[in-house]
């Protein structure tokens, strides 16, 4: 199944926030960061569901997945998307030590 995936403007500003935090730190780390970031999608595009249930979808009424992408050193972050169709829509970007989405959250996105 190939989709296509859209990046909700969200999501847009959270990977924009990450991305610049990240460059403070290491330019090149951001660099290869937002390339994991483009290799998920890449993923999600080819297979959806081949990716698990958010912590978050106990508790809103559409069904929400996540991805994970991580740095070189370890970090994990989470895309958190959703299906229309064959659209996936990646609704948030999520870090480390962040906590999990409200409803409200999802709900606006």
């Amino acid at each position: 199944m190939k989709c296509e995936v859209f990046v909700l403007a969200q999501a847009e500003r959270e990977l924009q926030v990450i991305a610049t935090w990240i460059s403070e730190h290491s330019l090149d780390g951001a660099l290869r960061w937002l390339d994991s970031f483009e290799s998920a999608k890449r993923s999600l595009a080819a297979n959806p569901f081949a990716y698990g249930l958010a912590l978050e979808n106990d508790y809103v009424d559409v069904e929400v997945r996540q991805i994970q992408f991580g740095t070189r050193h370890g970090n994990r972050y989470r895309a958190v998307f959703t299906l229309v169709d064959d659209e996936v829509r990646i609704l948030h970007i999520r870090g480390p030590g962040q906590p999990p989405l409200t409803a409200e959250e999802i709900q606006s996105s």
